[in-house]
């Protein structure tokens, strides 16, 4: 009798535990078969506005304004637009605003490095079937770097201006844990532009021909690998937030940004800058 009452019992743990794995599996197969009808209809399209905001520590080199390397805090924020297809991605950064607080090793000297840009990236898609999905194209990039520096008296002013076009690739993966996560990894280099640096020495004012003070020239350059490298990377994980009929997305990920320039007199510049960084997509569409 008892030998019955456990053989009942058991196969109905195992009737239970079947039921549970089966509608499991089914759920995971639509999850799946939602993610590869959304990734193959052609006319799939998301459109976000976004806004990034992080913190940062930086490092730089400018022999115009020192020999000495100059560190430091900083914060960021930038405002643009994303639009994800199946074919292609496309981000407008229509504003970044960056600004870094820096002082050599000896604390004598006080930076404030201010630096303005604007952004187009277009990614095509080259392989969305594997584990890992593959994007590249090219990005245009215009920006400035600033340097401030009051205590320097007649050499308190100096700057970066840089046009430059970036091939970029992107590399994603997902995973599930409790929900799905996207994993962004990118890498992007210059690829040429055209530079402007000033001043051409290492003073922001000169003596003009009547006697009196003028602002020294700036300095250009067409950019090319023998005289600028600039390299950003960066490893992103994003997921989704909202109402499910209209998902918003966040990504939360680390930077790293490099440029290296020469400049006329062997005086050159060298910048790293290292970002933690939350960006929030707010879908339109």
């Amino acid at each position: 009798m008892q030998i019955k009452r456990l053989l009942i019992i058991f196969n109905l743990f195992i009737f239970t535990a079947l039921n549970v794995l089966n509608a499991m599996a089914d759920d995971d197969q639509d999850r799946r078969d939602s993610d590869n009808v959304k990734l193959h209809n052609v006319n799939y399209k998301h459109v976000y506005y976004k806004v990034d905001q992080g913190i940062s520590t930086g490092i730089i080199l400018d022999q115009k304004m020192s020999n000495l390397h100059y560190t430091g805090p900083g914060a960021l924020i930038n405002f643009g637009r994303r639009v994800y297809t199946p074919d292609y991605i496309a981000e407008w950064n229509f504003l970044r605003i960056n600004f870094g607080y820096l002082e050599p090793e000896h604390k004598g000297t006080q930076v404030y490095k201010p630096s303005l840009g604007v952004r187009y990236l277009h990614l095509r898609n080259l392989n969305s079937r594997g584990i890992i999905r593959v994007h590249a194209g090219l990005q245009a990039n215009l920006f400035a770097d600033v340097r401030i520096a009051p205590r320097l008296g007649n050499s308190y002013l100096f700057a970066d201006i840089i046009g430059e076009v970036r091939p970029q690739c992107k590399l994603s993966t997902s995973f599930y844990f409790l929900r799905q996560w996207n994993v962004d990894f990118s890498l992007s280099a210059t690829l040429t532009g055209i530079g402007i640096r000033y001043p051409e020495y290492g003073t922001t004012f000169m003596l003009s021909g009547d006697g009196g003070i003028a602002f020294q020239p700036g300095e250009r350059h067409i950019l090319k690998l023998s005289n600028f490298g600039h390299v950003t990377t960066g490893i992103f994980l994003d997921e989704s937030f909202g109402n499910p009929s209209n998902p918003n997305r966040y990504r939360i990920g680390y930077i790293w940004d490099y440029y290296s320039m020469k400049g006329n007199h062997n005086l050159n510049v060298n910048n790293a800058v290292h970002q933690l960084v939350l960006e929030f997509y707010f879908k339109v569409n």
